[in-house]
């Protein structure tokens, strides 16, 4: 079995249950997707509720909902088809993991909804507030990933066009990392394609 980190994008309209069998939550909604490909799941949570910057099937908001699983490499084709036949999920993206991360490496909720406050840039290091509010400095390349949309947004031009070698002042193995996170945001609602 294979691990995976899992982002599920889920609409907020009203699912429509009724007084003896409520609909299912969103965490719900995905665990059942997962047990039907023989998924293991290892941990869930809904990340984000937020307005998404660009619509999608018609939705201006959206749930986001974290998921860390294991399952077999061939069912992941399988999970598409139930994916696209569930009429909660909008979007959902797989990324492939050597291990499965412990409770501490695993990110808390994105409680900002696209502002940049808690985090301030220096030079090449940015100012973190953690889960205690005390402040650390941390690189910015280590916080190139796609569940980080405050970074990338300022590693952006007015534009939409992703800085240059340059102006971002990575090095080509971070840039690379910087290109591919801005595309799995892009894909999943969190940066929108052009400037607005």
């Amino acid at each position: 079995m294979k691990h995976y980190e899992g982002m599920f994008l889920l609409h907020n309209r009203d699912p429509g249950g009724s007084e003896e069998e409520p609909a299912a939550t969103q965490e719900e909604v995905v665990k059942e997707l997962l047990d039907k490909i023989g998924g293991e799941l290892s941990y869930s949570s809904v990340w984000a509720n937020r307005k998404l910057s660009y619509p999608v099937k018609g939705n201006q908001t959206g749930t986001y909902v974290l998921t860390y699983f294991s399952a077999p490499a061939d069912s992941l084709v399988e999970l598409d088809r139930h994916v696209g036949l569930s009429d909660r999920v909008l979007r959902h993206m797989l990324v492939g993991l050597e291990a499965l991360p412990s409770t501490e490496e695993i990110p808390g909720p994105l409680a900002d909804s696209g502002r940049s406050a808690g985090r301030r840039f220096e030079g090449d290091t940015v100012e973190v507030k953690t889960a205690e509010g005390d402040e650390e400095q941390k690189k910015v390349w280590e916080l190139l990933d796609y569940k980080n949309p405050q970074v990338l947004r300022r590693m952006i031009s007015a534009q939409g066009k992703l800085f240059s070698r340059v102006r971002s002042n990575l090095h080509a193995k971070s840039q690379r990392r910087l290109r591919r996170a801005v595309h799995r945001a892009r894909n999943m609602a969190l940066l929108p394609f052009v400037g607005r």
